[in-house]
C-alpha cells in the first residue's frame, strides 16, 4: 500500500466502521464455527447478504479476513483477535452496543474540543465520563474491559515492589480488584482495601469473596476525591492520575497524603511520555483529554504534581508491560 493510499485510508474513516460492524456481528466467531460464506453469515446474523459480501470483501483486502476462494472467508491473525474470549478483549471494545463504542464516539468531537478547550465526552453524552458509564448498562461493561486490561500488567506490579513487607494496602481507583486479589493470593498476610465507584467495588467483592480472600479484603465504595481509608503501608494508584487534569490529579494525591502515615509508601503506575511508544502514548493522551480532561505526562510532570501534594520522588522502575512504577513518600522534593 502506497503512502498516499495509507493516508486516504486513515482519513476516510470507513475501515474502522467496517471493523466495528464485523466485531458487533461476531463475524470471526461465526466463521470459526463454519459459517464461512456471505449467505450463511448473513442468515446467521440477520443482515443483507449482498451488502455483507461487499463489507467482507473490503475487509479481506485489508487482511482482516482471508478469502481463500471466491465468496468463502477465513480468519487471519488480525480477525483472530476479534474472537470472543481473546485475551485482548478487542471484540468487546469494538461492539457497537458497548461502552467502547460510546467512548470512541467522543473522539469525533476533537475539533469542538480544540475550539472550546473542554473534553468532548460530557458534551456528547450529557454527563461526566464515569457518571455516564455507571448509567450505561447495555452491551459489554466498562469494568469487564478494565479487568481484561489489568490482567495484562498485574504480574509486573507484583514483581516491581517488595510486597512481602506490606501488611495493608489501599488500591485507589482499583477497578474490579485484579491487583488486590493478586496481592492477597501471593502474600498470605496482606490485607487489601479497594476504593472505587460502587459498581466496580461490587464486582471486585463478589469475585474476591468467591476466591476465599474475603476476610482480608475491605471494599470501600466511593470517590477518591473524598477522604480515603487511613493508615495503610502502601497506597497504589494504577492508571489513575492520567485521567485527570493537574489540579484534580493533585487533589487525589493529597487525599492519599492525608490518609497515609508518615512512613507510608505511595505508588503511581502510569505510562510516561518519556519512554512509551510515541504512536500509542499520543493517542492515549488525546483520549484522556476527550473523555475526562486528563493527559499523559512525563516523569518530570508527575513529580511536579506530586511535589504540590506534599510527596517526594523516591524512584521509578519501568516494567516489562510498559508501566512505570513511580515510588513516592511524604515530604517535598
Amino acid at each position: 500500500m502506497t503512502a498516499d493510499l495509507e493516508f486516504t485510508e486513515a482519513a476516510s474513516g470507513l475501515a474502522p466502521v467496517a471493523l466495528r460492524a464485523a466485531a458487533t456481528l461476531r463475524m470471526a466467531d461465526h466463521i470459526a464455527a463454519g459459517y464461512d460464506t456471505a449467505p450463511s453469515l448473513a442468515e446467521r446474523t440477520g443482515v443483507d447478504p449482498d451488502l455483507l459480501s461487499r463489507v467482507l470483501r473490503f475487509l479481506a483486502c485489508r487482511d482482516v479476513f482471508a478469502e481463500p476462494s471466491p465468496g468463502t472467508y477465513a480468519l487471519t491473525p488480525l480477525s483472530a483477535t476479534l474472537l470472543e474470549g481473546h485475551p485482548s478483549g478487542l471484540r468487546a471494545w469494538l461492539d457497537a452496543s458497548g461502552v467502547g463504542a460510546r467512548m470512541d464516539a467522543a473522539v469525533g468531537g476533537l475539533l469542538d474540543a480544540l475550539r472550546s478547550g473542554e473534553p468532548s465526552y460530557p458534551l456528547l453524552h450529557g454527563r461526566p465520563f464515569y457518571e455516564d458509564l455507571a448509567l450505561h448498562s447495555s452491551g459489554p461493561a466498562f469494568d469487564t474491559l478494565r479487568h481484561t486490561h489489568a490482567e495484562g500488567y498485574v504480574s509486573d506490579l507484583l514483581d516491581a515492589f517488595p510486597w512481602h513487607h506490606v501488611r495493608r494496602t489501599v488500591d485507589v481507583g482499583g477497578g474490579t480488584g485484579v491487583l488486590a486479589e493478586a496481592l492477597m493470593r501471593t502474600h498470605g498476610t496482606l490485607h487489601a482495601v479497594l476504593v472505587d465507584l460502587p459498581g466496580a467495588v461490587a464486582a471486585a467483592t463478589a469475585r474476591i469473596e468467591a476466591a476465599g480472600f474475603g476476610p482480608r479484603f475491605t471494599p470501600a465504595a466511593g470517590s477518591f476525591f473524598d477522604p480515603l481509608p487511613a493508615g495503610a503501608d502502601v497506597y497504589t494508584l494504577v492508571n489513575v492520575i492520567h485521567n485527570w487534569n493537574d489540579e484534580r490529579a493533585g487533589a487525589i494525591l493529597r487525599r492519599c497524603v492525608e490518609a497515609g502515615r508518615e512512613d507510608s509508601t505511595f505508588l503511581v503506575a502510569e505510562r510516561l511520555m518519556d519512554d512509551a511508544d510515541p504512536r500509542a502514548i499520543t493517542a492515549m493522551d488525546l483520549r484522556m483529554f476527550l473523555f475526562l480532561g486528563g493527559r499523559e505526562r512525563t516523569l518530570a510532570q508527575v513529580r511536579e504534581i506530586a511535589d504540590t501534594a506534599g510527596l517526594a520522588h523516591v524512584s521509578t522502575l519501568r516494567t516489562p508491560a510498559g508501566l512505570n512504577l513511580i515510588r513516592l513518600s511524604k515530604g517535598r522534593a
